[in-house]
């Protein structure tokens, strides 16, 4: 609920754990509630650029709204974990210092090596992204035959961004009875 003294909302977009995206129409609906209250939109958008279609990849938030938000890592679309290397995109320069003494805490000096990689990865972008749709598509494909076979016993809702989907197991025991006969 969103409340007098409310100053932010924070998203995940593409959807994490899930792997689902939100309507363009419902984003546009949020900037427009966060709008009329004047509330800031931070955006987690770790699996942007991992949408299976690149037709359903929705803007950022830091383009679509002057109190957006967008945080990013190499991580994700690009594999780079390990790199430590992130960003957030804004156009509303007044929060600069703030965030940028918010993150003095958190890490005040990445590894040369992690800016090293950064700029590697960054250089070879097109490239990694094709490779890691490529893989993604391909293991979707596998878990999609699963998902057919196994209709009795799992459910989801399909994926259409990252890596991950959210499968809810409704066999016929309890999941913690399932994980022990794993």
């Amino acid at each position: 609920a969103i409340r007098p003294n409310t100053k932010y909302m924070v998203i995940n977009e593409p959807y994490n754990p899930a792997g689902t995206l939100m309507a363009p129409e419902l984003q546009i609906q949020l900037k427009e509630i966060c709008e009329r209250h004047d509330i800031y939109i931070m955006s987690d958008e770790v699996y942007r650029l991992l949408e299976h279609d690149p037709a359903h990849r929705l803007p950022p938030m830091a383009d679509l709204y002057h109190k957006g938000i967008s945080a990013v890592t190499l991580s994700k679309p690009w594999g780079g974990c390990g790199i430590t290397i992130g960003w957030l995109a804004f156009q509303d320069l007044s929060i600069k210092q703030s965030l940028l003494d918010a993150q003095y805490f958190g890490c005040a000096c990445p590894s040369r090596a992690s800016e090293v990689q950064a700029m590697m990865v960054l250089r070879a972008s097109d490239t990694i992204l094709e490779r890691n749709l490529k893989i993604i598509r391909r293991n979707l494909r596998l878990l999609d035959a699963f998902m057919a076979r196994y209709s009795d016993l799992f459910e989801w809702v399909r994926p259409r961004a990252g890596a991950i989907a959210f499968i809810k197991f409704r066999g016929p025991m309890t999941s913690n009875e399932f994980g022990e006969l794993l």
